[in-house]
């Protein structure tokens, strides 16, 4: 059986080598049991047809590039959210609909991201 985790861990400190963090947080990490997933590395713009997952349960966007990069999604409660990746950024969301196309689009040239997919 296939599984999926999500670890998200930050410190914030005065210093930048963190010898003395104000704060720290790592939270329980987000687990899955997934029965689809797709991993590519690709260049934007790029549009995704989400419809061939029977559900999203975890998307993950990494933009690699020294560019923003915009993703227009659809959750279950909205339509047509823009969310902008800054330059190196990563985006998560659980809440992903299928019927509508994932479109990424960058600010300027043609930057790389990579896009990690968990559905069931």
């Amino acid at each position: 059986m296939p599984h999926a985790k999500l670890e998200v861990k930050g410190v914030y400190s005065e210093v930048s080598d963190f010898s003395t963090a104000r704060t720290k947080f790592k939270p329980a990490a987000f687990t899955l049991t997934p029965d689809e997933y797709m991993h590519l590395e690709i260049d934007t713009p790029f549009t995704l047809d989400t419809g061939m997952f029977g559900a999203i349960t975890l998307l993950v966007i990494k933009n690699s590039s020294s560019t923003p990069i915009t993703a227009r999604i659809d959750t279950d409660g909205t339509v047509d959210v823009d969310v902008i990746i800054p330059a190196n950024g990563i985006f998560a969301t659980p809440d992903v609909k299928v019927s509508e196309d994932l479109v990424l689009t960058p600010a300027t040239g043609t930057p790389k991201c990579e896009i990690f997919i968990v559905g069931t």
